[in-house]
């Protein structure tokens, strides 16, 4: 009898490892780390290297999300000197947009993350980085959304950010529970009753794209109460260019979507959320100030010198459990350009920006306010003059298209408004304008030009577009310039003076 059990139990034991082996083979999971981290205006220069690598050891991170790259010397700067100091070579970097202000960069561990594409939001005085990762164990799609909005209060400025929040969730409406995404960065609101914070956890009309905070204060965080969370600034003296006070303000987020906080699957580690360096003993005090209860002397040495942010990082576990999202629309925003009066047929006007988060090919079309086809559109988005005769400004001030982008799947729609510029007043076939007459107006293939006086100095005939045809000195009173070889449409006839300009509208019409 015990005999029979010893066997049985045996049995049982081997199912049981035949049991694990085929789960573990079908299952994987991997905790990745995660930090934003503003690194003050940082470029090509090697000084603060020294402290961002302790930094750097000290985090230990996969993907590393910062603001205020200067260039691309910035970014080369930080992977190769950082990051892959002493022969690494673990990190790459994403693709990098060095725009007209300091910008925002990804690098991340090329050994658990591909990318996928890079792409912007658009907005006003930094676009939002949008990164789509691929998480390679698992094969899981990750969404980075990389936010620094605009600094300093004020009413205006909260208008600002708060707009560009709701860019972002323009975005991420169109996201679903599947769906796994953060916003990270820095975000410079300064209260929780700020309408760009509370912005991001209003529910939205697909009922999709809301954003959770692991931080649950709420109230002005400039205030000693709050010291456990604050992120800015770990210095009390004024150098590099950073802002000094000590630590007063929480600046630096990292917002997730409800599919990574609220579903059964729980993919955050709540408790890993940190501050590194905030002890929560440091409220208007330089971060090395000793003591420091949660760093060593040298590191908190190191984040009071390297920038005037702290990093903050989470831990994020990746699982095959995750389901992969469904294709997005592509991205879009209202836009405007101007054009004069009578143009000619086929200049284009403007072109249409747009972009696939996937990176698919994308088509246009005009679907309506083009009814009698004064324009078209192309694959690459040039909006083209169909038929410029009829972009007259006393019929037209403006013209409303609306503009739709396919990705062959999903469509978004925009509003492009065209401004009509109304050109000089027109010359009428033998009538004198400030002494000069132009005959015929409109004329066939010869204008004739005559001068009452030499008053005078210079004429030019140009195009619409502003390209010469003829330019003289003048030294007659008459001149005769042949149009044979110039399409029909509108020119500018312009005569100066020392003191004065006559602009006077020619049209040249075919027989």
């Amino acid at each position: 009898m015990l005999s029979s059990i010893g066997k049985k139990s045996k049995f049982s034991l081997n199912l049981l490892i035949l049991f694990f082996l085929i789960v573990s083979s079908s299952f994987s999971q991997d905790t990745v780390k995660v930090v934003t981290y503003n690194l003050l205006r940082f470029n090509g220069d090697t000084d603060r290297n020294v402290y961002f690598k302790k930094i750097i050891d000290e985090l230990s991170a996969d993907i590393y999300i910062a603001q205020e790259l200067s260039n691309n010397s910035g970014v080369s700067n930080f992977l190769n000197n950082v990051l892959n100091y002493g022969g690494q070579d673990k990190f790459i970097s994403a693709k990098f947009y060095d725009d007209h202000d300091i910008d925002q960069a990804l690098f991340f561990n090329k050994n658990k993350f591909e990318i996928i594409s890079t792409s912007k939001i658009i907005g006003d005085p930094r676009d939002v980085m949008v990164y789509r990762l691929k998480h390679i164990k698992t094969d899981k799609l990750f969404y980075v959304f990389n936010l620094h909005l605009k600094a300093s209060q004020g009413s205006s400025n909260q208008i600002r950010r708060e707009t560009q929040v709701i860019s972002l969730m323009d975005y991420t409406k169109q996201m679903n529970n599947d769906h796994f995404y953060i916003a990270a960065g820095d975000f410079n609101i300064y209260s929780t009753d700020e309408p760009a914070y509370r912005k991001f956890f209003e529910d939205t009309s697909t009922g999709y794209g809301k954003f959770n905070d692991l931080i649950t204060v709420e109230g002005k965080y400039n205030n000693e109460e709050f010291a456990h969370v604050h992120t800015q600034s770990p210095r009390t003296t004024q150098f590099g260019g950073g802002a000094s006070g000590g630590l007063d303000d929480r600046f630096d987020y990292i917002l997730f979507s409800d599919s990574l906080i609220t579903s059964k699957k729980n993919f955050v580690l709540t408790n890993s959320y940190n501050v590194l360096g905030n002890d929560g003993k440091h409220y208007n005090m330089a971060i090395n100030k000793m003591p420091n209860l949660s760093v060593s002397q040298d590191i908190a040495d190191a984040l009071h010198f390297a920038s005037d942010h702290l990093p903050v990082s989470v831990e994020i576990i990746f699982s095959n459990d995750i389901v992969d999202p469904v294709n997005l629309a592509p991205l879009v925003s209202d836009t405007a350009f101007n054009i004069n009066e009578f143009p000619s047929d086929g200049i284009i006007i403007g072109k249409i920006i747009s972009q696939d988060p996937e990176n698919d090919p994308l088509s246009y079309s005009i679907i309506s306010g083009n009814d009698k086809n004064i324009f078209s559109i192309d694959n690459d988005g040039n909006v083209i003059v169909s038929d410029g005769k009829l972009i007259d400004y006393d019929v037209y001030n403006s013209f409303l298209l609306v503009i739709q982008v396919s990705d062959g799947v999903l469509k978004s729609n925009l509003q492009l408004t065209i401004n009509v510029i109304e050109l000089p007043p027109l010359s009428v076939d033998g009538s004198y304008i400030n002494s000069i007459k132009l005959s015929p107006n409109p004329f066939e293939e010869t204008l004739n030009i005559n001068f009452d006086n030499l008053n005078y100095k210079q004429f030019r005939v140009m195009s619409l577009e502003g390209k010469i045809i003829k330019k003289e000195t003048i030294t007659k009173n008459s001149y005769k310039i042949n149009f044979s070889d110039k399409p029909d449409g509108i020119y500018v006839f312009l005569a100066e003076s020392a003191n004065k300009k006559s602009v006077i509208r020619i049209i040249k019409k075919g027989s």
